[in-house]
């Protein structure tokens, strides 16, 4: 069984991640080398989102049971929320012979750096062009003024972290952000096996 590649998606709400990688796991080389790790929240589900293809929607009592119990790759609160990537994706993928892919914050994604070697790591950080288009693009969810405002807060100091990442993705037009970010999948899949 084949160690599966990781690769990392950062990057501030509202610069894109989820729209990019809803779009590229429809792509056929997407379903055949990839496994698209679906992470746990504590928040309630936006409209639209479904359990277990957008997360996976649990109570703070259970995640934070399961959280003891070592069930997450990493975990990280943000807005008042917790977040937590399941371990055993990384499991289904070296069962499936495939890699993975995980959509986290810039916390999170120091976690997994320090705990999965270097040589099957891949970062990749997903930015809006600018501060007033990822504030515009917040305001089309419709959150109250205050969450929007800590998002924002937030993406400044998220923006800090880009020197741990080993690429970024300015997301001003989606369709080229979808081609570049596929590009550095193919590339470092060649690179690295």
């Amino acid at each position: 069984m084949k160690k599966p590649l990781l690769f990392i998606i950062s990057g501030p709400s509202g610069a894109g991640k989820t729209t990019i990688l809803d779009r590229l796991i429809r792509k056929k080389f997407f379903k055949e080398n990839f496994i698209l790790a679906v992470s746990c929240t504590t928040r309630c589900p936006r409209p639209g989102e479904k359990e277990g293809r957008d997360y996976f929607f649990l109570d703070q009592k259970t995640f934070l049971k399961r959280r003891k119990k070592g069930f997450f790759l990493e975990t990280q609160k943000v807005a008042g929320n917790y977040y937590g990537t399941p371990g055993f994706f990384l499991e289904t993928a070296a069962e499936e012979s495939k890699d993975i892919i995980i959509c986290i914050d810039v916390k999170g994604a120091l976690q997994v750096q320090k705990t999965v070697s270097e040589e099957s790591l891949i970062s990749v950080f997903i930015s809006a062009p600018d501060e007033q288009e990822l504030l515009n693009r917040l305001k089309k969810r419709k959150e109250k003024k205050e969450v929007i405002a800590e998002r924002i807060k937030l993406a400044k100091k998220e923006l800090q972290y880009l020197k741990y990442y080993g690429y970024l993705v300015i997301n001003e037009n989606l369709e080229e952000s979808i081609k570049n970010l596929e590009i550095i999948l193919k590339a470092e899949r060649m690179r690295r096996r």
